[in-house]
């Protein structure tokens, strides 16, 4: 697949230049620490690429550097095999001239125009060869973009009297007119409430497979990262620390960082023991685990963290028959708490005096003071290098309290 957008030593420092000045003034500022820390990325044509991260790790920043929006203080950003920016060839091509199309959180929609002249206005501003595009061709653009969005009946309505989730497909409509190579998004299902945030995940999928167009999209949502893209790349203090398609993220976080941030993982710390052929055991609060070697394996004697997915762990009566069978790892533990959450209900169990989250149907939900047996396959528990993890015995029960039972 050929590259569509190529990043390599991206660094962008804010602090630097306000530093400079107020030096200048004899005011001494240490500069801030680094938005963006040498960053390489590549992204293939047609891709849905996400950069996922918590406020700050430098995903905006980043996208903004893409867009030309800001000016990173080195390295080198290419679009197609051309560079639009680079530091040491002193490449820095105009925002409009990039041929990219954006989609901001805020929309940016302007409220004295229909929904029509919304859309048509990238194109009133591009030139092409010089000479600005004939009204036909700006015409049947434009209502080909709203076709596109779903938005074609609404051409001639004010753009303020749209919904939110229509506001978003308008948007969208804009960034797709101009027939860009590329299109960002900066969180732009923020504003919406949860019901149509969830469904325009779908809309936004359907617009980027039907139209093929390769788009970089920016949250902080990991349920959206997992549920939009072809690719994640985790970012954390101006650095990646984790690419790959949504199930290796999850499933084989490349880090501590990684395994917290995605999901609701219960994290144990543990030091393996012996093993051989399909499994190895790790000595934690729980007692041995037995984990899949293709899990993580690691030498004997070293200190891990053994990772299990509430989801993964199946929750039984301590006295029903067959709760601990086909080799899984088996737990005994009481209810802490229960809260049920429509589609799922999740339960808070104390094993061994720490606190172990699993999920259950929802038509199967313990009482708090329950005894239950949690299960697990030794394929489903990973091993994630020891970093310095909180205490699993200090783990809060966040929205489950005892009265949830």
């Amino acid at each position: 697949m050929a590259t569509m957008l190529s990043i390599t030593g991206i660094t962008k420092n804010f602090g630097v230049e306000s530093s400079r000045r107020l030096r200048g003034r004899g005011v001494e500022v240490a500069p801030r620490a680094l938005a963006l820390d040498g960053v390489d990325l590549e992204v293939t044509k047609g891709q849905f690429h996400t950069l996922l991260g918590p406020s700050g790790c430098g995903k905006t920043t980043l996208l903004r550097s893409i867009a030309g929006l800001e000016r990173p203080d080195r390295g080198t950003i290419s679009l197609a095999g051309t560079p639009i920016f680079c530091s040491e060839r002193r490449i820095n091509v105009v925002p409009d001239r990039r041929g990219l199309g954006m989609v901001f959180q805020s929309y940016a929609i302007w409220p004295h125009m229909n929904v029509f002249k919304n859309v048509a206005f990238p194109l009133g501003v591009t030139r092409v060869d010089g000479r600005r595009m004939p009204r036909a061709e700006q015409r049947a653009r434009v209502l080909e973009a709203l076709e596109v969005v779903g938005l074609g009946p609404y051409a001639d309505r004010p753009a303020t009297n749209l919904s939110g989730g229509q506001q978003q497909r308008l948007a969208v409509a804009r960034a797709l007119v101009t027939r860009p190579s590329l299109v960002l998004l900066d969180e732009p299902l923020s504003n919406l409430d949860a019901k149509l945030r969830e469904s325009m995940r779908f809309e936004l999928k359907r617009l980027q497979r039907e139209t093929g167009v390769t788009m970089v999209y920016v949250t902080h949502d990991q349920s959206e990262a997992l549920a939009l893209s072809d690719v994640v790349t985790v970012m954390s203090a101006g650095n990646i620390v984790q690419s790959g398609t949504p199930r290796e993220v999850y499933d084989r976080p490349a880090s501590l960082f990684v395994a917290q941030f995605v999901g609701s993982p219960n994290l144990l710390p543990g030091t393996v023991g012996s093993g051989g052929g399909a499994t190895s055991r790790v000595e934690c609060v729980l007692g041995a685990v037995a984990v899949a070697a293709a899990n993580g394996a690691a030498r004997p004697g070293a200190r891990v963290q053994v990772l299990m997915r509430p989801e993964d762990l199946t929750i039984t009566g301590a006295e029903e028959k067959g709760a601990n069978g086909d080799g899984a790892n088996g737990f005994d533990g009481v209810v802490a708490a229960t809260a049920f959450e429509g589609e799922r209900v999740r339960h808070h169990v104390e094993v061994a005096g720490v606190t172990v989250e699993c999920h259950s149907e929802r038509h199967r939900a313990f009482p708090a003071g329950a005894r239950v047996r949690l299960t697990i396959a030794p394929e489903h528990v990973r091993l994630v290098p020891e970093e310095g993890a909180p205490d699993p015995g200090t783990r809060e029960a966040g929205a489950l309290t005892g009265a949830d039972a």
